[in-house]
């Protein structure tokens, strides 16, 4: 099976809520059972591949699986589709790529909110390239060893960071800011 690229693992790690929803350990509250004839029947239509050993299954497992069922049916057809084929991905993949997209979602979910929202962003603009540039974009990171991919990342949301303090400013503040910028030496702050 070929390797799948940091992209594929974000995507993917984005549509695995619902999965590990599931999984144990993940959260829920302490409740008692509740009877298959208890759910409704948009639960149960979700949950029918449970529905044999649903009565076996804890209280934290069932509520996790009822939370991620109506979650499902909160979602437009669209949202349905993109998620099955995540599924559908995430079957496919090996225990060890698994892990990684865990571990990936796991440091994602641990980003302050404005580095999640620029990760968002940083990929809707992937996203919306034409196919051949992203191939070159991924290409070239691809080819970066990783202290150079380190740099750059660091200068990006230095970047980002800047941006967004300048956009707070007014227009003479901002005049300013790019002045001090341009005439600060590279040993005030600008590692290369």
């Amino acid at each position: 099976m070929k390797l799948i690229n940091k992209n594929k693992l974000l995507t993917i790690a984005g549509g695995l809520l619902l999965v590990l929803m599931s999984l144990p350990g993940t959260g829920g509250a302490q409740e008692s059972n509740v009877p298959w004839g208890q759910l409704s029947p948009n639960e149960q239509k979700v949950l029918k591949p449970f529905a044999g050993r649903w009565d076996q299954l804890s209280p934290d497992k069932q509520a996790r699986l009822k939370k991620g069922a109506n979650r499902w049916h909160s979602l437009t057809p669209q949202q349905r589709r993109n998620m099955k084929q995540r599924m559908k991905t995430w079957k496919r993949m090996t225990p060890d790529q698994r892990q990684r997209v865990r571990k990936k979602f796991d440091q994602f979910s641990k980003l302050p909110p404005e580095q999640r929202q620029q990760l968002r962003r940083s990929r809707k603009w992937f996203n919306n390239l034409p196919p051949e540039k992203k191939q070159r974009l991924k290409k070239r990171w691809q080819s970066l060893p990783p202290d150079k991919r380190k740099q750059f990342l660091k200068r990006q949301y230095r970047k980002h960071s800047m941006q967004r303090k300048s956009r707070n400013m007014t227009p003479d503040q901002r005049q300013k800011f790019r002045q001090d910028m341009q005439n600060r030496t590279p040993n005030q702050g600008r590692h290369r």
